[in-house]
């Protein structure tokens, strides 16, 4: 017993330490960026958050933060856009019901403030676009891998670095939850059966006063 519960504590511990050193996408060279569909130059008009199942771990209890964001655009570099403004989904994790599935893509980084002039290498078509995962929003100056690189220059906008989500969905995660299970029936069973034998053996007290005594104890 002391051997399993020792085991469940420190599948927890590692579960959740291993996670965010792992869970990361390294960022995209100046060139991998180049690659995509539309880059623009523009200032971030506005910041809609939804919660939305996962689009990357799509099984059920899977949840994410799905971050839209309004560009007034300044200057297209790469595609063809007629509009003024375009709307691009980014996200960031809120909660997973296994610690594996912490090993996909966590989001976007950084996603900035409103009134934040930035480059975005986009995704997608139409008004389905999405940023460049996991570094597509840049400084419109960055022309260099190091500088498309998150280095501090742009930071979260303050309704994203307020966003609070849950590590998991279910408080822990399934593959704990199958262990507690498996090792909790049987002593639960194991508890009761003794219990009712504990009852049986256990010889009744006699009546202080006799077994034939009365009411009144004549």
């Amino acid at each position: 017993m002391r051997s399993t519960s020792l085991t469940i504590i420190t599948f927890a511990a590692v579960s959740c330490s291993t996670i965010h050193a792992n869970a990361e996408k390294a960022p995209l060279s100046l060139s991998e960026l180049q690659k995509s569909d539309l880059i623009v130059v523009g200032s971030i008009r506005r910041i809609r958050i939804e919660s939305e199942r996962s689009r990357f771990e799509n099984a059920f209890g899977n949840y994410e933060w799905g971050i839209y964001v309004t560009l007034a655009i300044e200057n297209v570099e790469k595609g063809q856009l007629a509009d003024t403004e375009i709307e691009f989904r980014c996200f960031r994790v809120k909660s997973r019901r296994r610690a594996m599935e912490y090993f996909s893509p966590s989001g976007h980084r950084p996603i900035p403030s409103i009134g934040t002039r930035v480059r975005v290498f986009l995704y997608g078509e139409k008004q389905k676009w999405s940023a460049a995962l996991p570094n597509g929003i840049t400084p419109p100056e960055a022309n260099d891998d190091e500088s498309v690189w998150p280095d501090g220059r742009l930071t979260d906008a303050a309704e994203i670095s307020d966003l609070r989500s849950l590590l998991y969905t279910y408080i822990l995660p399934l593959e704990l939850w199958g262990i507690l299970i498996f090792t909790a029936g049987p002593v639960a069973i194991g508890a009761i059966i003794f219990t009712r034998k504990f009852r049986r053996r256990t010889p009744e007290v006699p009546n202080a006063t006799g077994k034939n005594a009365g009411p009144d104890g004549e």
